[in-house]
């Protein structure tokens, strides 16, 4: 395997233990301690790791270890507000550019979470919506609003398997599911409105969470 394939393998392991949470919000890991966690070697943990610091998901720090960015609330409304502009815009353009293979593709990844959610597993599921998410970007074509929204679907999923995981599985399969139907049906309006939905749902628990405060 490349260097560069061992380093997005590296990214995509750490990713799933960010979201995850085995790689806790706001404590700091040496080194050491992410090899062991994630089975990764040096350089391409190394590597992952500055994608992961540009991607403001963790800090690092110098001759201290590495630190899990934490769940900020605020934060979490704002990137939820930024995250909507972008996938609106990602949304359409799947919708609009799709081809008939990808449209299977979709479908596919569809069945995917379907299947993780009958079986009920919480992290199927993510993995399902971490490709789906990433192949929509790739159908959509637009490389700058995908690297911008790649980020701020990765704090999406950890804050949502924090506050939601498997109580609302099931109800927001069925929104990914009416989004993904929509999209290979090329109803651009239908497809938004459901993204649109997705996130609402997450706006809906950050302001209920501030306002028990």
């Amino acid at each position: 395997m490349s260097d560069n394939n061992l380093s997005t393998k590296a990214y995509y392991i750490l990713e799933e233990l960010l979201v995850t949470l085995k790689l806790e919000p706001a404590k700091i890991y040496s080194e050491k301690e992410l090899m062991e966690i994630s089975g990764i070697s040096r350089t391409p943990l190394r590597e992952a790791l500055l994608r992961l610091s540009n991607e403001s998901m963790i800090r690092i720090i110098p001759r201290r270890g590495i630190e899990i960015s934490d769940i900020n609330m605020i934060d979490q409304l704002a990137m939820l507000e930024t995250r909507r502009v972008l996938d609106t815009l990602l949304i359409q353009r799947a919708t609009k550019y799709a081809t008939p293979f990808e449209k299977e593709k979709i479908l596919s990844l569809k069945k995917q979470m379907q299947d993780a959610v009958g079986n009920d597993e919480v992290d199927g599921y993510l993995r399902a919506d971490e490709e789906l998410d990433h192949f929509i970007f790739k159908i959509a074509r637009n490389e700058f609003a995908a690297q911008a929204a790649i980020p701020l679907h990765v704090k999406s999923r950890r804050f949502w398997y924090y506050f939601k995981g498997s109580e609302d599985m099931y109800s927001c399969s069925i929104l990914h599911t009416k989004m993904i139907d929509a999209i290979v049906a090329n109803e651009e309006a239908e497809a938004v409105r459901y993204s649109d939905e997705i996130i609402d749902n997450l706006v809906i628990v950050v302001k209920d969470y501030l306002q028990s405060l």
